[in-house]
């Protein structure tokens, strides 16, 4: 009745620091040093356990003398001393390091729960960025099957077997190539943009356009072909943010002479006995789209190309394909096809030639684009 305390041990005032006088020489002390919020608490515990004459536990905070908070867990019951006395015994024991333990153990999951909502935005997010990507490079990759040359066409060329095979590494692959009947003779266009996927895509739809472009409006000396063709080149990329660029060598067949201009791979070319010969390419052009001119570093070099004769040009997802144990295809395994298969039309050498493609690489996924075009006179 008296909120008086009788006795308090030792350990009280280690704990929380307050002077044991404090406790027994002031009445309400202990109720006026618990947690305002717990207050209620506290005192309702105290006279249910002195009305019912049952024992009690609750948790509740505390102050100690320099104003930190400590939790404990209070047990208390009604007892009957001396004269009848009644008064409330308790055991008060310090708690503090596991309700610290548990609100950070409750923090952690409310951090927990905020990352995993996090996640899941994000989430949706991505699905929904994959699928506009997705339909971005089904777009973009719809267009480049599009504007490739098909057989129709190129068996509509004149004196001419013509047999071409593309895959891409990705979606959207990097490589280009065309096939443009001029004047009675034959334009073939071959490269290779940096990387692939959607902006290596957009980036050889570009070339494709511009070169038949430029071929249409009559430009068809190399230096300028290539200078004007370079400087679209650069300077749509620059606009696109992008430091993509490209080799590319232009081929025309006419008379039974080939002209090389333009930087790429190697041309090869198998003679009708069995010969292979390997023009090079490097002299003869820059990368589009690296530097903004580029017009006194272009080149041509001819070669005769007779009924019986084939050239094949590819990119370098055939030259660098790898098997399983991580050796290259090389050049010198495309040459050795071209002998096996010399003979043959246009399209048995081709089918030759990723026979035994396939056979080295052991049925690996693409790491890069493959392109490969062979082209015989007939």
């Amino acid at each position: 009745d008296t909120q008086e305390f009788s006795y308090v041990n030792q350990e009280a005032e280690d704990l929380l620091g307050h002077p044991l006088h404090q406790w027994t020489s002031q009445p309400g002390f202990w109720l006026d040093h618990v947690h305002p919020d717990d207050r209620a608490l506290a005192l309702s515990v105290c006279e249910d356990a002195a009305s019912q004459h049952r024992p009690r536990q609750f948790e509740h905070r505390m102050f100690s003398a320099d104003g930190e908070i400590f939790w404990l867990r209070t047990s208390i019951q009604l007892v009957t001393g001396p004269q009848q006395m009644k008064e409330i015994v308790g055991v008060m024991t310090d708690i503090t390091s596991r309700k610290k333990a548990l609100e950070l153990a409750q923090e952690a999951n409310l951090t927990k729960s905020a990352l995993l909502s996090r996640i899941e935005a994000l989430n949706a997010q991505l699905e929904r960025e994959n699928t506009r990507m997705s339909g971005e490079l089904e777009v973009t990759r719809r267009l480049q099957r599009m504007m490739l040359p098909d057989g129709e066409d190129m068996r509509k060329v004149r004196h001419l077997e013509i047999a071409a095979f593309v895959e891409s590494a990705d979606e959207v692959g990097g490589d280009y190539y065309d096939v443009i009947c001029e004047d009675g003779g034959v334009y073939l266009g071959i490269g290779d943009v940096t990387g692939h996927g959607l902006e290596s895509g957009v980036i050889a739809i570009m070339a494709h356009t511009a070169i038949r472009t430029l071929l249409a409006a009559g430009l068809r000396e190399s230096p300028k072909f290539f200078a004007v063709l370079n400087r679209v080149i650069y300077e749509n990329a620059r606009r696109m943010k992008s430091d993509r660029n490209l080799t590319l060598s232009l081929l025309h067949f006419e008379d039974h002479t080939v002209t090389v201009s333009g930087q790429h791979e190697e041309v090869l070319v198998v003679r009708r006995d069995g010969a292979v010969e390997r023009h090079d390419t490097l002299n003869l052009g820059f990368h589009l789209g690296l530097t903004e001119d580029i017009s006194n570093l272009i080149g041509e070099t001819h070669f005769p190309l007779h009924t019986g004769d084939a050239m094949v040009v590819y990119t370098d997802g055939v030259t660098e394909a790898v098997s399983l144990a991580g050796v290259t295809f090389g050049i010198e395994r495309l040459a050795q096809a071209l002998r096996d298969s010399y003979q043959e039309t246009a399209e048995g050498i081709r089918e030759t030639v990723l026979a035994h493609l396939r056979e080295h690489t052991g049925g690996q996924p693409l790491l890069d684009d493959v392109t490969l075009v062979v082209l015989k006179p007939i």
